[in-house]
């Protein structure tokens, strides 16, 4: 934790968080062709590398495999205008296309992820929901649901579906009913990066999910909030407790949450309370993250005008730790032990600078690239890849550990992982 604090803040104090972050010369990038080289079909000739894309570093070997996915469209849709029509989804590992499955309309960009190199992916036509693994069919159950949180464990699948409108979530294991709720909301998300799960947890070999149900106090309805251990009550938090919560996870056995209580910010640990000394009147968002062995407070808190500071606070430092000053709320900051990644994005979404810690990595024009989804950001203790969609063209990038490796598609990422 002190090696990452360090590194940071040397970050923060020799460099902008709005220029490269290196500078270094690579060689000139691998001219690619449609789906980086899957298909042997040509590219159009305004969407080939310049001198101003950033060009292929020279990249030693690694052990883990490189994989993404992308959603995708006809060559004669105009994606960025209307992303709502039929798709394909696309499986990479390495520069090649492994699959292509087609995806029903609308498609969402949340109902696939990538574990242990394979493709787990889900549908529904609003009666049954349908499991699949590399497009191979694992399981069915009736009814629609949004899977906010997957995992795999010893062989099991375990999901956390929330239905459409108020109908409540179910917690399944190989689409099997455990627990379910007719009105509770899930907390989390499938896209937070540093939870593998989404809305699971795996806390040792024991699966934790949180969920809360509107409660009418005298004045208003508030919400309480239940901790569950598989299908089991593990705590409940009552409503009234705090003016708002931003996060519950579980750790090492002990229930962690962030809340607001009045105009100060709090981060509990079961009973115990620990001041996070950051103003809440500009807070814009607060989530835990694992950083380690243990959690840490990440947060993005409003300056003047549209721009914003992506901090992170844990208990050893005691203070907030300001990362990067960023150009609006959109911009991306992924933890993981010593290593981290941060890519600054103006109100457009598109990348105005990228901050990896590689060793070496190409210097990305501003304003050219978007990274589409949070899961296009990924980072673990040792390896760093992110996915840039192309802000106009087809002609995609993902920098890694491994190098970088041009896509052609027209379409956008979705994921990437290093495993």
């Amino acid at each position: 934790m002190r090696k990452l604090l360090g590194f940071l803040l040397l970050s923060v104090a020799v460099f902008s968080c709005r220029e490269p972050l290196l500078d270094s010369l690579p060689r000139h990038a691998r001219e690619p062709n449609r789906y980086a080289r899957g298909s042997g079909e040509g590219e159009d000739p305004q969407d080939k590398p310049d001198p101003d894309h950033p060009q292929d570093p020279e990249a030693p070997e690694y052990a883990p495999t490189l994989y993404a996915t992308a959603l995708h469209f006809r060559d004669s849709v105009n994606w960025r205008q209307d992303s709502l029509g039929l798709a394909d989804l696309l499986f990479f590992k390495e520069k090649e296309l492994v699959l292509s499955l087609p995806v029903s309309s609308p498609p969402d960009p949340e109902r696939h992820r990538i574990w242990n190199g394979h493709l787990w992916s889900d549908s529904t036509d609003g009666r049954q929901t349908v499991v699949y693994c590399d497009g191979q069919e694992q399981f069915r159950f009736e009814g629609e649901e949004h899977l906010q949180g997957f995992l795999l464990l010893n062989g099991d699948v375990h999901t956390l579906g929330q239905r459409p409108g108020r109908n409540g979530f179910c917690y399944r294991i190989n689409g099997r009913a455990v627990f379910s709720s007719s009105k509770g909301s899930v907390l989390g998300h499938p896209a937070d990066p540093e939870w593998r799960g989404g809305a699971l947890t795996l806390d040792g070999n024991d699966v934790y999910y949180c969920y809360s149900l509107p409660v009418t106090l005298k004045d208003r309805v508030d919400r309480e909030y239940h901790v569950m251990k598989g299908g089991e009550a593990f705590k409940t938090i009552p409503a009234g407790t705090s003016s708002a919560l931003y996060d519950l996870r579980v750790h090492q056995g002990k229930v962690h949450r962030i809340e607001r209580r009045i105009t100060f910010l709090y981060w509990i640990v079961d009973e115990e309370i620990i001041y996070i000394n950051t103003p809440t009147s500009s807070l814009l968002s607060c989530k835990l993250v694992r950083l380690g062995d243990g959690l840490a407070v990440k947060g993005k808190s409003g300056t003047s005008g549209s721009a914003c500071i992506n901090w992170y606070w844990d208990a050893s430092a005691q203070s907030v730790q300001a990362v990067c000053m960023a150009s609006s709320a959109q911009g991306m900051l992924a933890i993981a032990e010593n290593n981290w990644a941060f890519a600054d994005m103006d109100t457009h979404g598109l990348v105005q600078s990228l901050h990896l810690n590689l060793p070496t990595a190409p210097p990305v024009p501003p304003g050219m690239y978007n990274l589409a989804t949070p899961t296009g950001l990924f980072v673990s203790a040792q390896y760093t890849a992110v996915a840039l969609t192309h802000g106009s063209g087809n002609t995609h990038l993902v920098i890694s550990n491994k190098g970088l490796v041009p896509y052609q598609f027209n379409g956008y990422f979705t994921s990437v992982r290093l495993e």
